[in-house]
Formats: structure tokens, C-alpha cells, sequence
């Protein structure tokens, strides 16, 4: 639980999974923070009065150049509480995730510039079973290619 020094809040973002016609998964590298050099799905932060759905295509843009959503939709939610704790110095946040499926259009992806992230790229599934991810992608990983 919160301590008495603590502020918690929650942290609302909505993000996308989406696949090519090879089933890789585009994910985006973070630059800063707790999370630096960890590997996350495109997303982020929904802005006051935001709908999660325009967030989710904002984000997309933002952090990979695509533009072209042809469909969205909801498929989980994820919830994660971060403690406030030696290994955390922060005050406690619950990150909740709307993670929506994207069928996405034409695009190139481009790197974001001077953000909260640094690259963008198609992975495998054991090509991300072996990369440094997120909490977020743990979870989503296990949506896309269920463990047997």
C-alpha cells in the first residue's frame, strides 16, 4: 500500500498491437526513465478530454510515422501497480492500459526525434521473447502468441 509520504495516481494510456502479414509485433524503444532501453507497443498517455481511440492513433504517429489506421479495436486491459519502494523512488503509480488491435494501411515508419522514444521495428516472436521489455508488452506478448 501507498505510504503516508506518497502521492499515488493513475496513469491512463491506451496502446496498439500491430502485426504485419509475417505476424511481427512493431514495437518502440524508451528513452528516458525508469523504463530506458526497454522495448513497449506504441502508445501512451491519453490527454484530458482525449477519446483513448484518437490517443492511441496520436501516439502511433507520434512514435512511428503512421498514419493509415484502417480498423481499431479493443482487445484487453491491462492493469499495474508500481509501489513506491527502494527500487521505485517514486510515488506510487497504477498504469492502466487500453491495448486495441490496429490493421494498419501504407506507411514507412520513421524514429521519433528528441521523445520518450528512439526507434521502431517489426520483431518475431522469438526475436521479442529475447529482447528487454516492459511490463505492458509482457502482458501483450502473451496476447499475441499465447504460451502453450
Amino acid at each position: 500500500m501507498p505510504s503516508e509520504t506518497d502521492n499515488p495516481r493513475v496513469y491512463n494510456g491506451a496502446y496498439g498491437l500491430c502485426r504485419d502479414a509475417s505476424s511481427r509485433l512493431l514495437l518502440v524503444r524508451i528513452t528516458d526513465g525508469l523504463d530506458k532501453g526497454l522495448w513497449t507497443l506504441p502508445g501512451g498517455g491519453i490527454e484530458w478530454g482525449e477519446h483513448p481511440d484518437d490517443a492511441v492513433i496520436r501516439e502511433l504517429k507520434e512514435e512511428t510515422g503512421i498514419t493509415d489506421v484502417r480498423s481499431l479495436q479493443i482487445t484487453a486491459l491491462y492493469s499495474h501497480k508500481y509501489l513506491r519502494s527502494e527500487n521505485f523512488p517514486y510515488d506510487s503509480v497504477h498504469h492502466i492500459g487500453i491495448i486495441y488491435d490496429l490493421t494498419l494501411g501504407n506507411f514507412d515508419l520513421r524514429f521519433e526525434q528528441d521523445s520518450s522514444t528512439d526507434r521502431c521495428e517489426w520483431f518475431t516472436e522469438s526475436q521479442v521473447r529475447q529482447l528487454p521489455l516492459a511490463p505492458i508488452v509482457e502482458f501483450a506478448v502473451n496476447l499475441v502468441w499465447p504460451q502453450s
